[in-house]
């Protein structure tokens, strides 16, 4: 029904919709929402983290976003850390974990250095 009624607006180049950024809706839709601290840019980082974590190459996320360059791309991919964990865990053989505590191999260690 929507498309029937597009097709009969004349084609003259003359522009349907007129947007005009976000800026005249968003922050107003925001305040009505009554979310503290949550910008246009919050969007957007979402949008480059959530991509990155599922395993989107950078590239391709800078494409998305429109960045020229992959340094714009990541200042908006914050990964979480339970991504980076997870990264680091690929090198750890099958059956092992990785912990922040120290192995007691490195505690030997530790104690004969000392």
């Amino acid at each position: 029904m929507a498309l029937a009624a597009l097709k009969k607006i004349p084609s003259n180049g003359a522009r349907v919709f007129a947007l005009k950024g976000y800026k005249h809706w968003f922050d107003k839709a925001v305040e009505n929402a009554k979310v503290e601290n949550f910008t246009w840019y919050s969007l957007r980082h979402s949008f480059a983290s959530r991509f990155v974590m599922a395993g989107v190459d950078i590239r391709t996320v800078a494409e998305l976003m429109g960045h020229q360059t992959i340094q714009m791309t990541m200042r908006y991919a914050h990964l979480a850390p339970a991504h980076t964990l997870a990264a680091v865990q690929m090198l750890v053989p099958t059956g092992t974990r990785t912990s922040t505590k120290p192995s007691e191999r490195v505690v030997r260690m530790q104690a004969k250095s000392a």
